[in-house]
């Protein structure tokens, strides 16, 4: 819907975001990879929409599972996400080093601009594929 029509999808992302913050929640965790990156990349945009001012992280629920199975944040993607997930993880015994938050965000895409969002997780793979 963020392609189909703005408004009706910061209003879904509104009622989510509401909800889960209505209930003090931490962070949604989702289990579609699309709403992962809806909810999270465009929760900035449908802030301005709306004027509110919502920052609850949005995690795919693998990463949590990743985190189950003893491996690193880094090594699962936290850390990029849009919005700053470094607060409620720790409230799980989760830190996100520094350097993770530090890397360039991907560049905001101009209003006009007809293609898809293509959200970069910088990994290493994607270095040596720019090299």
């Amino acid at each position: 819907m963020t392609q189909i029509s703005p408004p009706v999808a910061y209003e879904m992302i509104r009622r989510l975001i509401d909800a889960a913050a209505q209930y003090r929640a931490d962070m949604l965790v989702t289990l579609c990879p699309m709403c992962q990156l809806n909810l999270d990349a465009y929760q900035g945009d449908m802030n301005k929409h709306f004027k509110t001012n919502y920052h609850v992280p949005v995690l795919y629920f693998t990463q949590l599972m990743g985190l189950a199975f003893g491996h690193d944040a880094p090594e699962l993607g936290l850390g990029k996400e849009f919005v700053d997930a470094r607060e409620a993880l720790a409230k799980i015994g989760v830190v996100v080093p520094e350097e993770e938050m530090e890397e360039k965000r991907p560049s905001r895409r101009r209003k006009d601009d007809p293609s898809l969002p293509m959200p970069r997780m910088g990994s290493k793979v994607d270095e040596e594929a720019d090299a």
